[in-house]
């Protein structure tokens, strides 16, 4: 039976009533909820439990709903993101969490509404076409900085556990040696600025953004290296005019990217053939015309065309180089370092993918050292 000052009585309808302190307001007053059950026991332990949540903030009172939120977040984060950063985000948000969230009632979330939102996108996505696991998996990322944003700026805890779809490891296709050989010979005929720098991307795994930024004044041929400090890339321009999409150059996407890397000494002679002044980027040879990745692209195409190799992009120079350095007994750190990566980790599990030929001569060498067959 219900105790004096409990707050839980029995109403007329047969229900039993249990109520509860919500919030106090800034001039002290207090504000009540409601909960409801068939029996007192029940409504005790609904109403219980709720005291409980809100005694550890895990309970959401908020009738804003979740896209006020997100638009607060991205608003937030204008100015703390990167150009590029903030315009991924904000395609995100405009693409696929705003038209999913953004008349739920924060207070009403749940996990079922971020389950659904994640099988619409794996089946659905858009405009019909199914997202790929690790996009899906990037929108929900970013929708969890949300959840953190609105915990750290609104004292808002969001209890609701993020399921991320299953994303199996692709093994990327890298240039046999053969392939590697034939665009490089392919490079070498009535060689341009242009393939030029393709053959630097080879040697050093730079990815074609930071190529496509390089100019003379970040090559030091008295101490025979290159200084990476800025990338290129395409991004759209919000800005409501002007063309749909800008071209930008920035600072690359982490400190360690910035760095010193090495020029091989076969390459000098044909750095100094190509020498320009300091303020003409490497790939034209000119201060006021460059080439964009989307163009540099382009011309790797035909190169490969012209070496007679299949399927293949320019990022599959870097996985390429990568992993080649690592047949060669290439210091892991070392690799790290000149493909700009933050730990020699990411360079193993990203970049480093073994050959079938290599995993043979392993398995032979172990075999022939411990394994008898007569």
């Amino acid at each position: 039976m219900p105790r004096r000052g409990e707050n839980i009585f029995h109403r007329k309808d047969g229900r039993w009533e249990a109520r509860y302190v919500k919030e106090i307001t800034n001039d002290n007053k207090k504000v009540y909820g409601s909960v409801y059950a068939k029996t007192y026991k029940e409504v005790k332990l609904k109403r219980d439990r709720i005291c409980v949540a809100l005694a550890n903030g895990n309970l959401v009172i908020s009738k804003d709903t979740l896209g006020f939120y997100i638009r607060q977040w991205l608003k937030f984060h204008k100015v703390r993101f990167k150009i590029s950063t903030y315009v991924k985000y904000y395609s995100v948000v405009d693409n696929y969490l705003l038209p999913y969230f953004d008349k739920i009632p924060l207070k009403d979330l749940s996990s079922r509404h971020i389950d659904a939102f994640t099988n619409s996108l794996l089946t659905k996505g858009k405009n019909g076409n199914p997202l790929s696991s690790k996009t899906v998996k990037d929108i929900l990322l970013i929708l969890k900085n949300v959840f953190k944003f609105i915990q750290t700026e609104y004292n808002i805890n969001i209890n609701i556990n993020i399921v991320y779809p299953h994303n199996p490891k692709k093994e990327s296709r890298i240039l046999t040696k053969a392939e590697f050989i034939n665009l490089n010979n392919v490079l070498l005929q009535d060689i341009d600025p242009s393939k030029f720098g393709v053959l630097i991307a080879m040697a050093t795994g730079i990815r074609i953004g930071e190529l496509c930024a390089l100019k003379w004044s970040n090559i030091n041929l008295d101490e025979d290296y290159l200084y990476i400090e800025k990338t290129m890339q395409r991004i759209k321009n919000l800005e409501g005019n002007g063309p749909k999409t800008i071209i930008i150059e920035q600072s690359p996407k982490s400190a360690t990217s910035i760095r010193k890397i090495p020029i091989p000494k076969n390459l000098i002679p044909l750095f100094k053939k190509f020498k320009q002044n300091d303020d003409c980027y490497l790939l034209t040879g000119k201060p006021d015309k460059f080439i964009e990745p989307r163009a540099l692209e382009k011309k790797f195409k035909r190169y490969i065309k012209l070496a007679e190799i299949e399927s293949a992009n320019f990022h599959m120079l870097r996985h390429t180089f990568a992993t080649l350095c690592i047949e060669e007994g290439f210091e892991i750190k070392c690799l790290s370092e000149i493909l700009g990566h933050s730990g020699s980790q990411i360079t193993l599990d990203r970049y480093v993918h073994s050959s079938f030929k290599s995993k043979k001569d392993w398995i032979d060498k172990f075999a022939s050292i411990n394994i008898s067959s007569h």
